[in-house]
């Protein structure tokens, strides 16, 4: 066994391709152009640290400026993707702005042009990863929003992170010289591919998405879905994949996040005012005069409680009852609040109505029960 591993190595050595004849003819001249150009080099390589202090003493001013990590808003999403401009491209740059002012060897200008290629798509994908976090996180904010849609976030940065990084890659590579129709064409298959399998929870996730940037409802608000035939219920969680609801009984319902989102959604806890439409059915033999006064009455019951008066009309009359309608408004999304002023506003009237002398009609009487012969 140890004479045939020798014997490979021997021909493996013999079979080798002999190195270039004129590789230390090469090697001679650039240590010669390096000592003709001492001066030059120096030089260069002085200016190029004083753009690079340059560079970094910009940045830093950039984030004072910016607010630094006091910065709110769009300042702070700013700060953030400045704060992450790197040595490596900073050192990138002033090497390339350097090589622009200098007749250097072939060699050395296309290693300092790979070398700012580079630098510049992986800076490029670091900033559009930080901008594109950093928006979707201004639009989330710091409540509890954040912290329930934690998991959702974190594939967010992960889908994020490789689609800047594959991006930066492929383009150092076309840069480089090498072929990537093929890897883009493989990127594009598999991408379809994982989306046919996967495409439920994707759907669900980029709902998921819509509910963090477009916000119709959060944590603790009542919703309905679907109309009257629907559902309502107070949301408890927001999810990857599905939202759970707490219905009004008290069961606890999940639902997924692509449905919820393909019906109309009303959210009771962006109410700023509540309706109220109230009918007093009178006796119409009250009187033509004593009717005429009923909605100076309506509005005064109605203003009495610091609500809203919106109109009180005669809308109807039968040998029944003459039907007016009262409709006002409460300044505020609390129902309990709305439901007390109702009220007040019901035994207010009726005693205007009393002071007045109008009837109202009394509720009908409950059917005579039949008897046996």
């Amino acid at each position: 066994m140890d004479c045939f591993v020798a014997s490979l190595l021997a021909m493996t050595i013999l079979m080798a391709p002999a190195p270039p004849t004129d590789f230390f003819d090469r090697w001679r001249r650039l240590i010669a152009w390096i000592s003709d150009n001492s001066i030059e080099i120096a030089s260069a390589i002085g200016i190029g640290l004083l753009i690079v202090a340059a560079l970094i003493g910009l940045r830093g001013v950039g984030r004072r400026l910016l607010g630094g990590k006091n910065a709110t808003g769009w300042a702070k999403v700013a700060e953030g993707v400045l704060a992450r401009t790197y040595l490596f491209f900073i050192i990138a740059a002033a090497a390339k702005l350097v090589a622009l002012q200098l007749e250097l060897p072939r060699r050395i200008e296309d290693a300092v042009n790979i070398l700012f290629v580079a630098a510049a798509a992986l800076q490029v994908a670091i900033w559009t990863r930080a901008l594109i976090i950093g928006w979707i996180e201004r639009r989330i904010g710091e409540g509890e929003e954040h912290r329930t849609l934690g998991t959702a976030m974190g594939l967010i940065r992960a889908l994020i992170t490789v689609g800047a990084f594959l991006i930066a890659i492929i383009v150092i590579l076309d840069n480089v010289g090498v072929d990537v129709t093929g890897l883009i064409a493989g990127l594009g298959i598999g991408g379809i591919a994982i989306g046919l399998a996967a495409q439920g929870i994707f759907r669900d996730l980029f709902a998921a998405i819509a509910i963090i940037l477009d916000r119709p409802f959060r944590k603790g608000d009542t919703i309905n879905f679907g109309g009257a035939a629907g559902f309502t219920g107070t949301v408890e969680h927001i999810g990857l994949k599905t939202t759970r609801l707490r219905a009004l009984d008290g069961e606890l319902v999940a639902v997924g996040n692509d449905k919820l989102l393909q019906d109309r959604i009303h959210n009771y806890a962006q109410q700023q005012r509540r309706r109220g439409v109230l009918l007093f059915p009178l006796v119409p033999t009250s009187g033509p005069e004593a009717l005429a006064a009923v909605g100076g009455e309506l509005k005064a019951a109605v203003l009495e409680q610091g609500a809203t008066f919106d109109r009180a009309s005669l809308i109807k009359i039968t040998q029944a009852a003459a039907e007016f309608e009262l409709i006002f408004f409460m300044e505020t999304a609390d129902f309990a609040s709305f439901a007390k002023a109702r009220e007040e506003i019901i035994l207010s009237a009726l005693r205007r109505f009393d002071r007045l002398g109008i009837a109202y009609t009394p509720p009908p009487a409950p059917p005579t029960p039949l008897t046996a012969a």
